[in-house]
């Protein structure tokens, strides 16, 4: 099984982002990628299948077993554990993104998803495994280098900016991202001061990033849709940290932990990967 290079620690510590070329065996891109289809055609809560392909199909480890059959087997998980140097991985949720063909418009622009995520501590990351091929013209995903290592929370921003579009997308979220004075600003346009990171993958390829670290992706104007599903992954030192405007997905009704504990749950948040314990010389 997939193991993590010494020099692909050291590109996550410092960068906060690894590219993963073949993170998973071959067999699991038809695998996943059917799945994708067959979860996008089932009608939830009203969503058009455009809506939830754009991100909001997610959770579904916990009503689909294809999907907990993945976050159990591709070892994803595993290169979580040896990012992070946990002895646990726990699953927090998995999401699809799809970037349609010809949709140059489908811009999701710079942001961390720390300030979205009732979950902190310093061993939170992503698994971002692609199942199709992307370029730089194909929205292929961007980072800012090590900003991760800043210390800094940037505001959330939505489509039209407002902080009641953004209470619209859940309770008291427009209210909490506008009480975070930092605003993004085009990062790219600065060549001098930061790092821009993009990376082209193939079908089977993971990119492994820290959830403070900057990132967007641009529009997608080929004629080959972008297809890639997520999984977050909670090490050792995660902690909950509930408020009202967090993301819902996984809320305080779901939970017995109190803000501030050590993510122990496994109710809320399954055991993905356990280290070995290693047998001890008698």
């Amino acid at each position: 099984m997939r193991t993590l290079t010494a020099d692909e620690r050291y590109a996550f510590d410092t960068d906060g982002v690894v590219l993963l070329k073949e993170a998973v065996a071959p067999h699991w891109v038809p695998r996943i990628t059917e799945a994708v289809d067959r979860e996008l055609d089932v009608d939830v809560d009203g969503l058009p299948r455009e809506a939830r392909a754009a991100g909001l199909a997610r959770h579904l480890f916990v009503t689909n077993p294809e999907f907990a059959t993945f976050l159990a087997e591709t070892g994803l998980a595993r290169l979580a554990a040896e990012a992070t140097g946990s002895t646990t991985i726990r699953a927090y949720f998995d999401q699809i993104f799809i970037k349609p063909a010809d949709a140059g418009n489908k811009v999701f622009d710079w942001h961390q998803d720390a300030p979205y995520w009732p979950i902190g501590g310093d061993t939170v990351v992503s698994t971002w495994l692609a199942l199709t091929s992307n370029t730089a013209e194909s929205s292929a995903l961007e980072f800012v280098r090590s900003s991760h290592l800043w210390d800094v929370v940037y505001r959330p921003v939505a489509a039209d900016g407002s902080r009641e579009a953004m209470n619209q997308l859940w309770d008291g979220f427009g209210d909490l991202a506008y009480a975070i004075p930092n605003e993004v600003i085009a990062f790219e346009e600065h060549p001098d001061r930061f790092d821009i990171a993009q990376f082209a993958v193939e079908p089977g390829d993971a990119l492994l990033f820290d959830y403070r670290i900057l990132h967007r992706s641009r529009g997608n104007p080929t004629s080959n849709r972008r297809v890639a599903v997520s999984w977050r992954w909670l090490g050792d030192r995660a902690r909950w940290a509930w408020e009202r405007g967090k993301d819902p997905v996984v809320n305080q009704t779901h939970t017995v932990l109190a803000p501030g504990d050590l993510i122990t749950d496994d109710d809320a948040f399954p055991v993905a990967y356990r280290a070995p314990v290693l047998a001890q010389a008698s």
